[in-house]
């Protein structure tokens, strides 16, 4: 069950800028975080935990629908190396926007951060991890690499849809924008 071959479905759509939001927006809460004073630290860790856990299930989602849903044919003026960076880069998204998650709540786990309500309201215990310290940095370590690893990626993502829409004037980009079709169409 493949999606329109030139348009990708509206759960996708509406799925890939709410994770790419949430994504762009947790990174500034995180900043923020590190950045706080101790007052103001568990209010920005709540919020940072909140987003990532919900850009966690979010892209479970997401990997679910994509399973069920395969995207779109490439153009057929697409090479073979361009197709390859284009499924790695995807692949690549999804474990870093799984894992990059999974990581942070586990650093905070381990490391004693308290257990705090997303969003103020639904409980989010700590995974079950044992208690220390080095092992809450070394996750944290992980979790700030993936993070590092999500900017770059996200680059390439950003810099190879803006070639196929000026240089190989096709339609990469216009499948996937919420509101525009494509005109070259």
């Amino acid at each position: 069950m493949r999606e329109h071959h030139s348009r990708y479905s509206t759960v996708s759509i509406v799925l890939h800028w709410t994770i790419a939001i949430l994504i762009i927006s947790n990174a500034t809460f995180g900043g923020w975080m590190e950045d706080a004073s101790d007052a103001d630290k568990l209010g920005y860790y709540q919020l940072h935990k909140s987003v990532g856990i919900t850009v966690l299930l979010l892209s479970l989602f997401r990997l679910g629908w994509r399973i069920g849903h395969p995207w779109p044919a490439f153009p057929a003026t697409m090479a073979a190396w361009e197709r390859v960076l284009a499924r790695s880069t995807h692949v690549l998204f999804y474990v870093l926007m799984i894992g990059a998650p999974l990581m942070g709540w586990a650093a905070a786990s381990a490391g004693g951060a308290p257990e705090v309500p997303l969003y103020g309201a639904i409980p989010a215990p700590n995974l079950p991890l044992p208690q220390s310290e080095a092992l809450g940095n070394d996750l944290g370590s992980i979790h700030k690499m993936m993070v590092k690893a999500i900017y770059v990626v996200l680059v390439l993502h950003v810099l190879g849809a803006l070639k196929h829409h000026f240089f190989d004037r096709d339609e990469v980009l216009h499948r996937m924008l919420p509101l525009f079709r494509n005109p070259r169409a």
